[in-house]
């Protein structure tokens, strides 16, 4: 790989010293989504607190997502970047292959962990997910893709990158690791986001809006849009 750019590498619960890197992917996610700069709008309603009065919880919320993929049901890459001689996580990506989903009905486990996060949360926060944020992120996506289809696709479920590493390239080395693989199996991928900024970012790579919806909260509503890519979609993923 060309000096500068990020090193995309799998973690699994057999990488050596997992835990320390589960800790650190967890604070890259919990600061990548709360910059002071560039929020993300779910973020908020999702946990209850902002990021500076309760970075515990957010860590917490980061965990399930990871935990979540973890049990094997998802891939979580990580990239690197090296800075003076020391590899610094830079990104974090979480996807899911056809056939495996974000908490998956059937799959104990993954919701073992949601549910244990839920737990933590304030009665009203725990009220909204399971009556607003569930139900509504389903619906977008139906109306996206189509009633299980999302389960067939390659699915990009969580993208983040440290602030200390933005417009780096890094968001578009961990996205474009995936999608090239992808492309050569012939599959197509889709991916949500809340963050209207990330639209941009995903339709430079190829992706297409499908569908959009508001999500109410007491903390601030905000929109999610739901894009698809199909495989091959003539755009150049990775540099020569």
């Amino acid at each position: 790989m060309s000096k500068g750019l990020p090193n995309i590498t799998e973690i699994t619960r057999d990488t050596p010293n997992f835990d320390v890197h589960l800790r650190e992917m967890m604070t890259l996610l919990s600061l990548a989504f709360s910059k002071p700069s560039d929020p993300d709008p779910m973020n908020l309603p999702a946990v209850g607190y902002t990021y500076e009065s309760n970075p515990e919880l957010h860590d917490e919320f980061h965990r399930v997502e990871l935990q979540a993929a973890f049990t094997g049901a998802g891939r979580v890459f990580g990239a690197f970047v090296n800075t003076e001689g020391i590899d610094r996580l830079a990104g974090v990506a979480i996807w899911y292959g056809p056939g495996k989903q974000f908490l998956d009905d059937n799959d104990s486990e993954q919701l073992s962990y949601c549910a244990h996060f839920l737990n933590k949360l304030d009665p009203q926060n725990r009220q909204w997910w399971k009556e607003v944020m569930f139900p509504s992120y389903r619906q977008l996506t139906v109306d996206g893709l189509g009633e299980g289809v999302k389960k067939g696709l390659l699915h990009l479920q969580v993208l983040g990158v440290h602030p200390n590493f933005h417009r780096r390239g890094v968001g578009k080395a961990l996205v474009g690791y995936m999608l090239a693989q992808s492309d050569i199996q012939g599959v197509a991928s889709c991916v949500e986001t809340a963050n209207e900024a990330n639209v941009s970012f995903y339709t430079s790579l190829g992706f297409q809006v499908k569908s959009k919806k508001e999500f109410p909260s007491t903390h601030g509503a905000f929109t999610m849009w739901c894009l698809r890519r199909e495989s091959n979609a003539g755009v150049r993923l990775l540099p020569n």
